[in-house]
């Protein structure tokens, strides 16, 4: 967990975090690779647990699809997040929804309609779709603990242990419809030397055979190929590893998951973290292609 205890108020963090996704079903393909800038700061702390802010510096999008850059909306719509976090690194609230619900609302919902006004089809379906979700804290908490970048700033639970532990994984609506329960075997290892200090957490995880929902999951196969004697066996690999400071920051952390199912259905999802200075911030600010604020 990032201490609080180890920190003041105030302290911050400046993050450069890369995701690529590539969904593969049958002949088409659909990839994104994005970039953020992102700022962390500690707030302060409640009974609940630590309040962090996340602020979006920067973005860029390399992708193939227009879903893609309504992600990348949605991205500024949201920042700055107030986050609380327990001792234990899970995603208990955030603390500013009703601001962020109101900025949709009042001015962002309008700017988007403009932005998409030659969008024929679905506009009004994502549009409904988000109030929705902006009036629903538990779902909106869900949707940021799914695997994501934000993965990053809620994985460490450091309380000393040495050896490998298992515990379960539920990426709620992974396939849509369909969860995705993991088994994760987690390993931390810690560095000495010379007046310094570092850890380190590896991941490795493996499909949940008995929680998995394999004759739903085959339906929904059926449903989006038209194939109807389809076989629903789904192969997993799962790999994390993240580096913290002596304080438990994240310094640098790489996460994949493959989903895939025989050579015609793929999901793959790639995530890098590197903390930067202020420097390399505003190197990549100059360098990327979207605003981190919405035009006027």
């Amino acid at each position: 967990m990032l201490k609080v205890y180890m920190h003041k108020t105030g302290d911050t963090a400046l993050y450069h975090l890369t995701s690529a996704n590539r969904t593969i079903v049958g002949g088409r393909l659909m990839e994104f690779i994005q970039q953020k800038v992102v700022r962390m700061t500690l707030l302060g702390e409640d009974p609940e647990g630590c309040i962090y802010e996340f602020e979006l510096v920067a973005q860029q999008l390399e992708g193939t699809a227009l879903i893609h850059e309504w992600a990348m909306d949605m991205e500024i719509l949201q920042s700055p997040l107030k986050l609380v976090l327990d001792t234990s690194s899970q995603l208990k609230d955030v603390r500013n929804l009703h601001e962020i619900r109101e900025k949709w609302e009042n001015s962002y919902v309008h700017h988007l309609r403009r932005k998409y006004k030659k969008m024929k089809e679905g506009l009004e379906e994502l549009i409904a779709e988000t109030s929705a979700l902006l009036k629903d804290k538990p779902r909106f908490l869900q949707s940021l603990n799914g695997y994501s970048s934000w993965r990053f700033f809620f994985l460490d639970n450091f309380i000393g242990q040495k050896e490998t532990q298992q515990s379960p994984l539920l990426l709620k609506g992974f396939f849509g419809q369909v969860d995705l329960p993991l088994l994760v075997d987690a390993t931390w290892t810690e560095e000495y030397g010379i007046g310094e200090y570092s850890c380190q957490l590896t991941h490795e995880g493996k499909l949940d055979e008995q929680q998995f929902d394999r004759k739903h999951f085959a339906r929904m196969l059926k449903d989006l190929t038209g194939v109807f004697n389809i076989n629903a066996q789904l192969d997993v690999l799962m790999e994390e590893q993240i580096q913290y400071d002596k304080y438990h920051w994240p310094l640098a952390g790489e996460m994949y998951l493959e989903t895939k199912v025989s050579d015609w259905y793929t999901v793959a999802s790639a995530h890098m973290l590197e903390c930067i200075d202020a420097a390399r911030a505003e190197e990549l600010k100059k360098n990327f292609n979207v605003a981190a604020e919405p035009a006027a």
